[in-house]
C-alpha cells in the first residue's frame, strides 16, 4: 500500500467501488477512479459527500484509515481497521500491564525528541535566537516530563517561529487552519501503524482523556509536529494563507519527508511503523529504549523520498 492520502473536498461528490477501484463523481458524471490498494488515508471534509458502507469496509480491509472533517478540517472522527492481527491479545496485555515508570520515561523520550526538532525547525527557518534554548531545554526532561518543559518550550517555539502575535488556537483561521490539516494527515498515519500492530489506540503512556479514542496515537505522534510546522513556515512566507489545492499536496508531502529509522531511511509516513514497533519492543522488555527516527537534512532543508 502507498501513503497516498486521498482527500474529498468538493460538495455534492458521491463515491462507488468498481473492480477494486474507487469511483468519484460529480452530478453523476465520473471525474476519476484510484486503486483501493494505493490508499493509506481517506479524508472526508467535504459536508456532504455520498458514500456506501462497503466502500468503508474495502478501505478497512487494506488497512486504510477513514476521517471524517469538521470545521478547520479537525477530525470529528476515524474509521478504523479491527485488524485480525494474530499478536493483539498479547499486545493489548502488555499495554495494561505496562508499569507507570516505564510509560513516563518513554513520554521522557518523546518530549525530548519533540523539543530537539522544535529547535532544528527553527534553526532551519534562520532564528539563531531561540533554536539553541529549545534544544538546551531538552536536555533537562525529566521522567513524565514532571517539570512541564514541552510547555516551556512551546512559549518560546510559536512566537519564534509564527511571530510574537501568534497564538496555537485548534479553532483559529490562516496559520492555524494549515497545521490543524498537516496535523490531521499525520495524526491519522500514525493510528495506522499504531492499530496495524495490533496496539490499543485509546490506551496511551500520557494523553489520558475518556473523550478521545486516539490517546496511544497522540503520544506516539507528537515528535512529527514540527515538520508540519516547517512546511507551514515555509508557506506562510510565501503569503501563504489559505488552504487551496495546490498547499494541501504540499502539507501532504510530510508523509515523505526522508527519516533514519532503525531499518535505514524511509519515507516519513512508513517510520512510524518502525516507531510503533520499538514502542511494542519497551513494553515487552519493560525497558524506555524506544528508537525515534530522525530526518535527513540536507543543504538546511529537509529531504523528500518520493
Amino acid at each position: 500500500m502507498l501513503n497516498r492520502v486521498l482527500e474529498i473536498n468538493h460538495e455534492n461528490i458521491s463515491l462507488s467501488l468498481f473492480r477494486g477501484f474507487i469511483q468519484i463523481k460529480e452530478s453523476g458524471n465520473l471525474c476519476g477512479t484510484v486503486p483501493l490498494e494505493d490508499i493509506a488515508v481517506l479524508l472526508l471534509s467535504a459536508q456532504s459527500t455520498v458514500l456506501s458502507k462497503n466502500i468503508l469496509n474495502a478501505l478497512a480491509e487494506k488497512g486504510c484509515i477513514t476521517i471524517l472533517c469538521g470545521n478547520n478540517y479537525i477530525p470529528v472522527g476515524m474509521v478504523l481497521p479491527v485488524y485480525d492481527h494474530y499478536l493483539f491479545a498479547k499486545n493489548l496485555k502488555m499495554q495494561i500491564n505496562s508499569s507507570l515508570p516505564l510509560k513516563k520515561r518513554i513520554w521522557q523520550k518523546i518530549v525530548e525528541e519533540k523539543l530537539r526538532n522544535q529547535a532544528l525547525v527553527l534553526r532551519l527557518s534562520g532564528d539563531n535566537e531561540h533554536w539553541q534554548e529549545i534544544k538546551k531545554i531538552s536536555g533537562f526532561v525529566k521522567s513524565g516530563d514532571i517539570e512541564n518543559r514541552e510547555a516551556w518550550g512551546a512559549k518560546i517555539y510559536w512566537k519564534a517561529l509564527f511571530g510574537k502575535d501568534f497564538i496555537r488556537d485548534k479553532n483559529g483561521k490562516g496559520i492555524n487552519t494549515l497545521l490543524n490539516y498537516g496535523y490531521a494527515i499525520i495524526r491519522a498515519s500514525m493510528a495506522r501503524a499504531v492499530c496495524s500492530r495490533g496496539l490499543l489506540p485509546a490506551l496511551g503512556i500520557h494523553h489520558e482523556n475518556f473523550h478521545n479514542q486516539f490517546c496511544l496515537v497522540d503520544d506516539l505522534f507528537e515528535i512529527y509536529r514540527p515538520f508540519v510546522d516547517y512546511i507551514v513556515f515555509k508557506l506562510v512566507k510565501c503569503d501563504v494563507l489559505e488552504l487551496e489545492r495546490e498547499i494541501k499536496k504540499e502539507l501532504i508531502s510530510v508523509l515523505h519527508i526522508k527519516m533514519n529509522t532503525s531499518s535505514g531511511f524511509s519515507p516519513l509516513g512508513q517510520s512510524m511503523f518502525y516507531m510503533v514497533d520499538s514502542f511494542i519492543d519497551c513494553i515487552a522488555r519493560g525497558v524506555p529504549e524506544l528508537l525515534i527516527p530522525n530526518p535527513e537534512v540536507v543543504n538546511n532543508d529537509f529531504t523528500l523520498i518520493e
